[in-house]
């Protein structure tokens, strides 16, 4: 919907056409596109693009995640919360 803010990765590779076409589809409707990519079409649409490396395919979901944490941390941050203990992760430790 209008102004709803959305977070896309689309490297270049196998999947990029269908992630172009929900992009377009989200922009269209007024939603903030925020999109972490190696291609120029793609980076265009966006209201925020955040522009990757160009990286072999089989290398791209590496160079793809870094920034999506990256961002996450500052988001994190910018809420006041604690990045180190998100809500709902439960951590176990046993020794024997």
């Amino acid at each position: 919907s209008q102004g709803t803010p959305i977070l896309l990765v689309n490297p270049s590779g196998a999947t990029h056409d269908d992630v172009l076409a929900l992009a377009r589809e989200v922009h269209e409707r007024g939603a903030e596109v925020l999109l972490i990519s190696d291609d120029a079409r793609t980076l265009a649409l966006a209201q925020t693009p955040l522009p990757l490396p160009t990286a072999p395919e089989w290398l791209s979901p590496i160079t793809a995640i870094v920034p999506g944490q990256i961002f996450a941390l500052h988001l994190a941050l910018a809420k006041g919360l604690n990045p180190d203990v998100p809500r709902g992760l439960h951590k176990v430790t046993m020794t024997t």
